[in-house]
């Protein structure tokens, strides 16, 4: 069936080739001595077998990569990242809710929590990639880091076992400034077990920390017009580090 479909194939290119002039060369073909006449070379049907399904498979790629999208999932500082500015013409999704946190250990009457979103905000989403950044608005609620340790692993783990072919990257949380600086320390340390999570769970750990400190471990002045959220020169850094692990 496939022989008798690529045959038909090329009799369609014959015929356009014949449309174009190819009979005025035939002709010519036919003027010269029977001797003179060059058979036509065997078909390579092997090479124009390998050739469709090099097509196929390229086209299939292409048509599945329409259906996937990148998530970034967190709070009001993923929230502040527009997409269409940041990463123009690229399929992405904002996941991110002002306000939002792990989602482990809440009041029954307390809406938040990644953890209560997942469906929403990964699994219906046709996500290829999430880049993860959740846990200063816990801190700031007053949640330990070992609760907090315990939530995001809960995420990971909810993540790996139901779309397992799905790449998390795990962000490390941003230093803070100004009014937030008390919160420096416990970033850190959430930062360390961030890491130990991800390599846990086998996916890649993404230091933003390092490149939003200043010298003195706070988060750059440049970069934040509160100690917390970010500029848009802020936005363009966090841009260049998403776009070195893309692939």
């Amino acid at each position: 069936m496939m022989r008798r479909a690529l045959l038909r194939g090329l009799a369609g290119v014959t015929a356009a080739w014949a449309a174009a002039g190819g009979t005025v060369a035939a002709a010519e073909q036919e003027k010269k001595p029977e001797a003179e006449k060059k058979p036509d070379p065997p078909v390579d049907l092997r090479g124009l077998f390998k050739m469709h399904y090099e097509n196929r498979v390229r086209a299939f790629r292409e048509q599945n990569a329409l259906y996937r999208n990148v998530v970034l999932l967190g709070d009001s500082i993923t929230e502040g990242f527009d997409p269409a500015v940041y990463l123009p013409g690229r399929r992405v999704l904002n996941r991110g809710i002002g306000g939002d946190v792990i989602g482990n250990g809440l009041p029954a009457d307390d809406p938040r929590g990644v953890l209560r979103r997942l469906d929403a905000s990964v699994f219906d989403c046709a996500a290829s990639d999430v880049f993860l950044m959740i846990g200063i608005n816990d801190l700031n609620s007053g949640h330990s880091v070992d609760q907090m340790e315990t939530g995001y692993r809960e995420i990971l783990t909810r993540i790996k076992e139901r779309a397992p072919a799905v790449r998390v990257r795990v962000q490390s949380l941003l230093p803070t400034r100004g009014q937030y600086a008390h919160q420096n320390g416990p970033v850190r340390e959430f930062n360390r077990r961030l890491e130990r999570l991800a390599a846990d769970h086998g996916y890649p750990y993404l230091d933003l920390h390092a490149r939003f400190r200043d010298g003195d471990g706070l988060l750059k002045a440049e970069f934040t017009p509160d100690g917390l959220h970010l500029t848009e020169r802020g936005y363009q850094e966090w841009r260049k580090e998403i776009l070195k692990v893309w692939e």
